[in-house]
């Protein structure tokens, strides 16, 4: 799995100790379901921001791997680990930032999810 990310992104995970945590969060919607991704800096149910999801309330077996000073904490539950996990931040103000993870450059994770061309 390589690790790519933005100059923001590394900025932001410096900032915040280095570490990072990526699980998967199933969703149900009208028309189908899907599995959206959550990045923190911190475990989940440590702060209130990694503890809004119904997924991050649930018990988790992360496994770890590093790069050039980043470390990530992950768990794709039955998944297969993505080619690509893409890091970068998103927001408007420097207090609404938040980290964002995408799986082979989508917000979706999944096998059956092609990579962007």
């Amino acid at each position: 799995m390589k690790i790519v990310t933005s100059e923001k992104a590394s900025a932001f995970i410096g900032e915040h100790g280095g570490q990072v945590w990526v699980w998967l969060d199933p969703r149900r919607g009208l028309v189908g379901s899907f599995v959206w991704l959550e990045a923190h800096c911190e475990p989940p149910r440590s702060s209130r921001r990694s503890s809004f999801t119904r997924s991050s309330r649930r018990p988790h077996r992360f496994k770890t791997t590093g790069s050039d000073g980043l470390t990530v904490h992950y768990d794709w539950g039955r998944l297969d680990p993505p080619d690509e996990l893409h890091f970068d931040v998103k927001g408007w103000r420097k207090a609404t930032h938040r980290l964002e993870a995408y799986w082979n450059g989508c917000v979706f994770a999944g096998d059956d999810v092609p990579p962007p061309r």
